[in-house]
């Protein structure tokens, strides 16, 4: 019986060893011919696949970029070819080289996956995103790393199960929320509460469906309490003051400062609403703090009034007009709880100074009970 010709590196050790990693020219070409060879004969015995196994793991390390571009290409298609050498092949730092076997191999070690998930770049993660042996820990790591690419594919898998954690992880990318928050609510895996807690995420009709939830909620509270008004957040007039001044004559920095000192938001965050947000959750901000109307008018104007059109103006007072106080700081509560850094929260998730900053009581914070109430409500009034 023909066996494979090639010829079998010796195994040494010492200088003999050392000798031959330094000279990246012993392995010239061979694994490659040896490769193409393995390829071309439809079936192998164990012995052939033995010392071809053998072979490769001692040679790729010193086989050159495009040779095992190649080699990757002719031994995914062959079914005798040693798992070892495909998952050599996957776990290779070349793209190139990895990506067919992650393609088309019929099985990797989940080690294998996580590493060239979290490596990339995004062509090996679409690979990666339709294997079916990937576990809910490449998926993880998917989630978190891929773009917008590898999150559509991710999503229009029917047999992943989309568990609360991945979500939460979607929920924390702007771009990807922006982009794909209307397939998570159509697949029933983004919930109000996530919603009101990455508002700042969401695109413009998700917003408005956050800030009807947060209605909602506010509306249970009450009712859970039995009072017939919600408490109203009055927060300091010198503090009202404060803001206001430095929104008209201070600039979008300092009034981003003064607005993070006030709610006990991180500055980033207040940055973030002022500069580059589309106005509604400053908008939200300024209700909850208690601005009138025409001192939340020209604040928006000031901050807002450059880059946006006047219908987006508009929109932004109708937001301040409509939405109660107590949706509006069940919102901020929210951000709170999310924005801020877990070393810098207290018990109850707020920072220290934000009561002081008030001259009444603020409203109930919302329960787990709430959400999940919460939560029944819409699914009957969405899904029937």
């Amino acid at each position: 019986m023909n066996r494979l010709s090639v010829p079998l590196p010796e195994v040494s050790s010492g200088h003999e060893t050392a000798r031959r990693q330094s000279s990246p020219s012993h392995a010239e070409g061979v694994l490659l011919a040896a490769s193409e060879l393995f390829a071309g004969r439809e079936a192998h015995d164990s012995r052939d696949k033995t010392l071809f196994r053998e072979l490769a793991l001692n040679l790729l390390p010193q086989t050159d970029e495009n040779d095992r571009r190649h080699i990757a290409c002719h031994l995914v298609r062959h079914p005798a070819t040693p798992p070892e050498i495909l998952a050599a092949l996957a776990a290779d730092e070349d793209a190139l080289t990895a990506y067919p076997v992650l393609r088309n191999a019929p099985s990797l070690d989940e080690d294998i996956l996580a590493a060239q998930a979290e490596r990339g770049p995004d062509s090996l993660r679409k690979a990666i995103a339709e294997r079916a042996d990937a576990s809910p820990k490449v998926l993880e790591i998917l989630a978190q790393a891929g773009g917008p690419d590898v999150i559509a594919l991710l999503l229009e898998r029917a047999d992943i199960d989309l568990d609360e954690a991945m979500v939460s992880m979607l929920c924390k990318r702007p771009d990807i929320l922006k982009r794909f928050g209307k397939d998570l609510v159509d697949r029933k895996v983004l919930t109000s509460s996530q919603m009101l807690t990455h508002f700042s995420r969401l695109d413009a009709s998700l917003r408005q469906e956050a800030i009807a939830s947060a209605e909602l909620a506010s509306l249970i509270n009450l009712t859970r309490s039995g009072s017939h008004k919600p408490a109203r957040p009055v927060f300091k007039q010198s503090l009202l003051k404060r803001l206001h001044h430095s929104a008209l004559t201070g600039g979008a920095e300092q009034f981003a400062q003064e607005l993070s000192y006030a709610l006990g938001l991180p500055e980033s965050f207040t940055r973030e609403i002022v500069a580059a947000d589309s106005g509604e959750t400053l908008s939200i901000c300024l209700k909850a703090l208690g601005f009138t109307d025409a001192k939340a008018s020209q604040i928006l104007v000031r901050l807002l009034g450059e880059r946006l059109p006047l219908k987006g103006m508009r929109d932004l007072l109708e937001v301040f007009g409509n939405i109660s106080h107590g949706a509006a700081m069940l919102l901020v509560n929210r951000w709170i709880g999310e924005e801020t850094p877990h070393g810098q929260r207290t018990s109850l998730s707020e920072p220290k100074h934000l009561v002081q900053n008030q001259e009444t009581a603020r409203p109930a914070r919302s329960r787990d009970a709430t959400w999940q109430e919460l939560d029944d409500i819409e699914k009957l009034l969405r899904f029937g």
